[in-house]
């Protein structure tokens, strides 16, 4: 109920509106530079209002932001759409990317580290760090960082810098893992509606919409935990309904047909024998040979 209030709530985006710009502070230092990463801001459990209108914004540093009380909502200029944030749940932004995010009808409570440099470019070329919501858990994952980083000493500073990277590249394959799994479990579901309902005649749209894919996503995906193209997995289905209701029933042809969802009883016929070997009548009287002599 929450995250579908979220969806549907009326965001507002001014009119005439301006990308307010953060800069990158000042304070980078020689350890910071040989490193290849500089850790600019941090902040624990700071506090913001919850708002319903969007403010654009642009880091000029990367920032991941981490939601450890209250509720929130995430845009992107991207995108354009609204996407709640749950308590555990955060946001990663790269610089000059266009977003804003803040608290749902509550202050959005978080601990947030900004940082820079050559490393965290790598990282965002090679999509461990990637723009958007991503999954980080209840526990304050950052906090030992933060506290870290709060010492200015060079040996703290590169301990912090190394637990950051260790960090991103956790949560990167934590969120990819989780990922596939929920796409998995999304087509295993389709799956299932496919079988039960196989009267129902589904587009390759329509299954990659249900999905939430690309169609070639959808397609490659589909391949890979079937071993059938979409199209032919809903044949086979139907075609195993049909063998049931030929061998257990005196219903007609035509009438299986329409059961089934096909047009026509020519299309059932022809789509039946490609798959069995055998039309829908042959395949009822070798049945009744092999199982009544």
């Amino acid at each position: 109920m929450y995250k579908n209030t979220i969806i549907n709530a009326k965001m507002k985006l001014p009119e005439h509106y301006h990308v307010k710009k953060i800069p990158l502070p000042k304070g980078k230092r020689k350890i910071h530079e040989s490193y290849g990463l500089w850790i600019c801001k941090i902040f624990s459990k700071i506090v913001f209002p919850g708002r319903n209108e969007i403010h654009p914004r642009a880091f000029d540093f990367y920032c991941i932001s981490h939601l450890v009380e209250g509720t929130g909502w995430y845009w992107s200029r991207k995108r354009g759409s609204i996407t709640p944030i749950e308590t555990g749940q955060g946001v990663i932004s790269a610089p000059g990317f266009v977003q804003f995010y803040t608290g749902y009808n509550c202050a959005y409570v978080e601990d947030s580290i900004c940082f820079a440099g050559p490393v965290a470019d790598m990282l965002f070329k090679t999509g461990i760090i990637k723009n958007g919501v991503i999954d980080i858990g209840l526990n304050r994952r950052l906090m030992p960082i933060i506290d870290i980083a709060s010492d200015p000493s060079s040996d703290s500073q590169i301990k912090a810098n190394s637990m950051l990277v260790s960090l991103l590249t956790e949560l990167y394959l934590e969120n990819r893992k989780n990922k596939n799994s929920s796409l998995l479990s999304k087509i295993d579901e389709l799956l299932g509606k496919m079988t039960s309902n196989p009267e129902n005649n589904w587009s390759i749209k329509e299954m990659a919409e249900y999905c939430n894919l690309s169609v070639n996503h959808f397609r490659r995906i589909f391949y890979k935990q079937t071993g059938l193209k979409p199209k032919e997995y809903q044949d086979t289905i139907k075609t195993e309904q049909a063998k049931m209701l030929i061998c257990s029933s005196e219903n007609s042809i035509s009438s299986i047909a329409e059961t089934l969802g096909y047009s026509d009883q020519y299309h059932f016929s022809r789509r039946f024998k490609e798959i069995t070997g055998l039309s829908p009548s042959k395949f009822r009287i070798e049945f009744f040979k092999t199982n009544f002599r």
